[in-house]
């Protein structure tokens, strides 16, 4: 099953980017360099035909974008922009036109997330900030709970809980969700020393993301947590402000953290997700029939987003990591020892969240777990 769902995914991504390249519209020339801000100045991401648009769509995210013209595959949230685009455009007859603006250009991610609640944007992707609207969001957090990304497919894609904490997210926020990608599995890198256990973790500072979780994590691994923004990554390895950080396989050759990262070790502690969201009011004005076109749409970029991610981070770059960082991959009894060294994160949630959401979580990632084999 493992493997039909990897090829299906490798070509589901080559079919959306190659319908998305026919339009031309976002072949964004001179793109800067991965680490820095791309997007601007590439007209092309926002030159849609807009003489019978009837709605613009302003859509911001943090990936950069250096594909075509550097990269050898699109990062996973423009791939899903990219493809978003092109069919909202295409098959609207471009009465609707999607406005790209990559690589946090209008804002952090916690700026423009804001700037979609008040709709002064109309999209935004976001990742573990939703969490500070919603604490009962921290469930899919928790560290080792997907065992594979079919697991976490499964419960964003047909998850009854999911659905309703989508409604109240959307009551609470005023944004609507519409996709889940795949940031990625997060694995451990430092500058120190190699991390084989738990034990080794002892006495490191590591920068996570600004989520309460991240902390309590990271913590209970006997290790120090400072939450930076990503921005604030390479800098702060660099000059020893940390020792490390946690991130998927992409987005540490993106950024290109590997030059201020030694090792890295392939525990896959957290999975994190892509949410795409609209502005609840801004949907709501929308005809039925602009909405199934968005709702089509946006099915078809989660996938090039779950695809792009797993096949820069399992293959194109992940060649990048074995040949500038020591890679370690921990045996069974290790990771069962990094699992158990986190075990106090579900307990400190449950005390946030309650134990009824972090039940009936566990439960529903149960029913995954045996669909999928694990």
């Amino acid at each position: 099953m493992k493997c039909t769902v990897k090829t299906l995914l490798a070509a589901v991504v080559l079919t959306t980017l190659v319908f998305a390249g026919c339009k031309k519209r976002a072949d964004a020339s001179g793109a800067p360099a991965a680490s820095e801000k791309a997007g601007i100045g590439d007209v092309s991401l926002r030159d849609s035909d807009t003489s019978k648009a009837d709605v613009i769509i302003r859509f911001c995210y943090y990936d950069t974008a250096t594909w075509p013209n550097i990269a050898r595959l699109p990062l996973p949230e423009h791939a899903y922009a990219l493809t978003f685009k092109s069919m909202v455009e295409s098959l609207s007859n471009n009465t609707i036109a999607v406005e790209l603006y990559p690589g946090n250009m209008l804002g952090d991610t916690k700026a423009t997330m804001e700037m979609c609640m008040s709709g002064s944007i109309e999209m935004v992707t976001c990742t573990g900030t939703v969490s500070a609207l919603m604490p009962e969001l921290q469930v899919i957090f928790l560290p080792y709970v997907f065992k594979g990304d079919e697991v976490a497919w499964d419960f964003f894609d047909n998850s009854p809980m999911w659905k309703r904490m989508c409604k109240e997210l959307e009551k609470k926020s005023g944004m609507r969700m519409i996709s889940v990608g795949q940031n990625g599995t997060r694995h451990f890198t430092n500058n120190v020393r190699p991390v084989h256990s738990p034990k080794d973790m002892k006495g490191l500072k590591f920068r996570v993301m600004q989520s309460p979780i991240y902390v309590k994590m990271v913590e209970a691994m006997g290790a120090s947590a400072t939450p930076l923004a990503s921005g604030e990554i390479y800098t702060a390895c660099q000059t020893n402000v940390v020792d490390g950080q946690e991130n998927p396989v992409w987005n540490i050759v993106a950024n290109k953290w590997y030059e201020v990262q030694k090792y890295i070790t392939l525990d896959g502690h957290t999975w994190s997700e892509n949410f795409v969201m609209i502005n609840s009011k801004f949907w709501n004005k929308l005809t039925p029939e602009q909405q199934r076109i968005i709702e089509r749409a946006a099915y078809h970029a989660q996938q090039a987003d779950r695809a792009a991610e797993d096949l820069a981070s399992r293959v194109l770059d992940f060649d990048v990591i074995r040949q500038t960082m020591e890679v370690y991959v921990p045996t069974a009894e290790e990771l069962k020892e990094f699992q158990d060294a986190a075990a106090p994160t579900y307990t400190w949630l449950r005390g946030q969240v309650g134990d009824a959401v972090v039940d009936e979580f566990l439960a529903e990632i149960k029913k995954s777990e045996v669909k999928y084999g694990y």
